[in-house]
């Protein structure tokens, strides 16, 4: 049975400011504790209903991990899932480690993307076409947002995301790699020459790459519509769709070259 104490803190990990202060953060469902289990990521607790520790779920690596049985109710009282899913952990957030760009690596850097679910699958697509790390603008939404965990499916435990001054990292990147910008105005992607190392740019949802930003761009790149010029058609793609796109031409050519 869950305590107070427990159940505040469970509840209180749904907030950025609360994550940060203990280091924390909350992992659903049995897939993604599951995904959690096979990573490195230390773990406090695990809360699991009774049809869930007799699964035998457990790696032998992981048989010290503290399991506390809590019933469906109990689940239901601290879950953010609109189904709760038998299991629900509590993990220790891994703190990033400095990095330099290097000659054959692709990194995404995101600017300023605010919605937690075009996070969660930006990362999920950066895990699926082998994009080694992710930097993001500090204003970017925080990845163990627990909309952000669900929507990675298990790659935010995959991923390094590093969160830094994005204009400086640029200005660091641009003389090591090119730096590509995701903008309606640039080169047509299916003309694109994509090397074996560089950054791409994905900016926010509304507002696109900011114009600060644009300034460190070293070739502006697009995803060309059907019919371009159409009035009543949509204005563009949405950030992670975007990115998948972006990530498949980055994957395809450097496949080419190899």
């Amino acid at each position: 049975m869950l305590s107070r104490n427990q159940s505040k803190l469970i509840t209180s990990l749904r907030l950025s400011k609360f994550r940060q202060e203990e280091g924390l953060f909350v992992v659903e469902g049995v897939k993604m504790v599951g995904e959690l289990l096979a990573s490195d990521f230390a773990i406090k607790t695990i809360f699991a209903t009774q049809e869930w520790i007799s699964g035998a779920h457990l790696p032998p690596s992981r048989y010290l991990v503290e399991i506390e049985e809590i019933n469906d109710s109990d689940l239901e009282k601290v879950s953010n899932l609109t189904t709760p899913n038998q299991v629900l952990a509590v993990a220790f957030i891994k703190q990033s480690k400095a990095f330099k760009c290097c000659d054959n690596e692709w990194i995404l850097a995101l600017d300023q993307i605010r919605d937690p679910g075009n996070m969660g699958t930006i990362i999920r697509t950066a895990d699926w076409f082998g994009i080694q790390r992710i930097v993001a603008s500090t204003g970017t939404v925080d990845i163990w947002n627990p909309k952000v965990v669900q929507a990675s499916m298990g790659s935010v435990f995959r991923i390094p995301v590093h969160y830094t001054d994005l204009d400086q990292f640029l200005r660091e990147a641009v003389e090591h790699s090119p730096v590509y910008g995701a903008l309606l105005d640039g080169e047509s992607l299916s003309d694109a020459t994509l090397g074996m190392n560089g950054v791409l740019v994905i900016g926010n949802e509304s507002h696109g790459i900011s114009k600060q930003i644009q300034s460190l761009v070293s070739h502006r790149i697009t995803i060309p519509s059907a019919i371009p010029g159409v009035q009543g058609r949509a204005e563009s793609l949405n950030a992670s769709m975007a990115t998948g796109i972006f990530c498949y031409e980055i994957n395809r050519q450097r496949q080419l070259k190899e």
